[in-house]
């Protein structure tokens, strides 16, 4: 198993202009490489992410996620099914041109959008219909998608491993998996090591994100029993940090960041990778 780490922690806008002495201590920190928001990045940058983190050693995967008021897979409006389209398809491009192989995130539906109740039929056949598509055109990549379950608080269409695993299946394309994310199983699952083991077959990454969203290891979302299931069912994929702090503008209302959660911001990275690393023995 490789260890990433997400960037999301110190920015939303990965420059790699700006960022060469972040990823170089990354890399110092342990990691084996970093996760990516590339669903805005521009092709001219995930190029040169990709020549720098192939000098440095680094591996990548990349990360995105839709804004339902302009992009929602689910949408019964066809133009914002057709804008999520676009927004996945240059997201894959990103992933590829990265370096990387798995491009994951929440991809199933638009976040933010609310209906009242649960997920409809016709609702979840739509976002079936566009990533499907966005899978075929991964495939011509070479790219994995996995597709994150996410708490109810951030989005109703598909909550658990279970919820996942049916729609990957509906799906049914080789190269569209799950990723299993701690943090919303420790939410939304009644047994996290065994909702990841009835997943297994279709877990293809995986975030490792404590309870308060701050270093792994420091509350009760991470367990090494966790890590012990990974191993058990075989897994050699990813298993990358996902933190959050204030350090990031753009997402503090977006994921209700009131607080910091550690003394200081490289914490959840420093520390988090020792803790995952002692798991792993």
């Amino acid at each position: 198993m490789k260890v990433g780490m997400n960037l999301l922690l110190w920015t939303d806008q990965p420059d790699p202009s700006k960022h060469l002495n972040l990823l170089s201590s990354i890399k110092n920190w342990g990691f084996d490489g970093v996760e990516l928001a590339v669903d805005n990045m521009d092709a001219e940058d995930a190029s040169a992410f990709g020549k720098i983190l192939k000098e440095l050693g680094l591996g990548s995967t990349g990360i995105a996620a839709l804004d339902a008021a302009s992009a929602d897979p689910a949408s019964s409006d066809a133009r914002l099914r057709q804008n999520a389209l676009d927004v996945l398809k240059r997201a894959i491009i990103n992933t590829q041109l990265i370096g990387a192989e798995v491009l994951c995130g929440p991809l199933f539906q638009g976040l933010g959008r609310f209906s009242g109740q649960g997920p409809q039929p016709e609702e979840w056949g739509y976002a079936v219909e566009t990533l499907r598509a966005a899978g075929e055109f991964a495939a011509k990549l070479g790219i994995k998608l996995a597709l994150e379950p996410i708490n109810r608080f951030e989005m109703y269409l598909v909550n658990t491993l279970e919820d996942g695993v049916r729609f990957v299946e509906e799906i049914g394309l080789p190269n569209v998996g799950l990723l299993a994310d701690t943090h919303h199983g420790n939410i939304e699952e009644l047994n996290v090591p065994e909702a990841w083991r009835r997943a297994a077959k279709h877990i293809v990454h995986v975030h490792i994100s404590e309870n308060n969203r701050g270093v792994p290891g420091s509350g009760h979302a991470v367990p090494k029993e966790i890590f012990d299931v990974l191993k058990e069912v075989d897994y050699e994929g990813w298993l990358t940090i996902e933190a959050f702090g204030q350090q990031v503008p753009g997402l503090i209302s977006r994921l209700h960041l009131w607080r910091d959660y550690s003394e200081h911001p490289d914490d959840a990275a420093r520390l988090g990778v020792q803790y995952i690393r002692s798991c792993l023995v």
